[in-house]
């Protein structure tokens, strides 16, 4: 059986489902202020939840396409080495989401640093320097992408960005300066999680449609086998 999928549906059905999860994050936070408790299945600011999960889970079908896309650049003989590298690199954001990696290593990265400020969470610090790393070792590879699909590249790229170090440093600066249970904290947690799961649907949307584009069919096609009993 062979399914035909439309990467501006899925992207339209991401983002329905990033919109939901937005207005449930909202009801918890409204529930906050006017009843005084969260709710934490919902709240963007907590760990091991459905927003959380959500984000693990969009980011390992991220790294899934870049290693489709990477087996068949190796059988094309076209540069396979890049896509196998970003595949490894979403697998562990993947990981990172559910276990909370950065989460752990800002203590002692802050006692390292004596960070403060806008650099109160401390766990930008690493991730930062790896980012400029990264974007050092990709330049060339994206360059090298069809214009389109650099572009789309770059735009999910910032989005994200934004969101995972942009507002978690204004986020720092507030929860040190002013804590964290107030309106505006909740705000930029809020907006931070948001432009990540948008960024992480914006890549999604860009590898299928790189997918397509290189498909013989022009469109993305999904092959379900069933085994057959001589």
């Amino acid at each position: 059986m062979t399914l035909q999928a439309s990467p501006r549906k899925i992207l339209n059905s991401h983002i329905a489902l990033i919109s939901l999860l937005l207005l449930a994050n909202i009801l918890s936070i409204i529930n906050e202020l006017y009843f005084g408790k969260s709710i934490p299945i919902l709240n963007f600011n907590e760990e091991r939840n459905i927003p959380t999960f959500f984000s693990s889970f969009a980011l390992i079908i991220c790294s899934a396409l870049l290693y489709l896309i990477a087996i068949n650049n190796k059988k094309t003989n076209t540069s396979y080495i890049p896509w196998f590298g970003l595949s490894f690199i979403f697998l562990f954001l993947s990981i990172d989401e559910t276990l909370t990696v950065h989460e752990k290593i800002t203590e002692p990265t802050r006692e390292v640093f004596e960070a403060s400020g806008f650099l109160f969470y401390a766990w930008v610090i690493p991730y930062g320097i790896a980012l400029i790393i990264f974007i050092a070792a990709y330049a060339k590879f994206l360059f090298y992408l069809p214009r389109n699909i650099m572009l789309l590249f770059l735009a999910s790229g910032f989005t994200f960005v934004s969101g995972a170090i942009g507002f978690e440093l204004l986020g720092g600066y507030h929860a040190e300066t002013f804590g964290e249970n107030n309106v505006l904290y909740y705000i930029y947690y809020t907006c931070e999680e948001f432009l990540e799961m948008l960024g992480i649907a914006i890549l999604l949307y860009t590898l299928l449609t790189h997918m397509e584009n290189q498909s013989q069919t022009g469109a993305l096609t999904l092959v379900v086998s069933s085994g057959t009993t001589a």
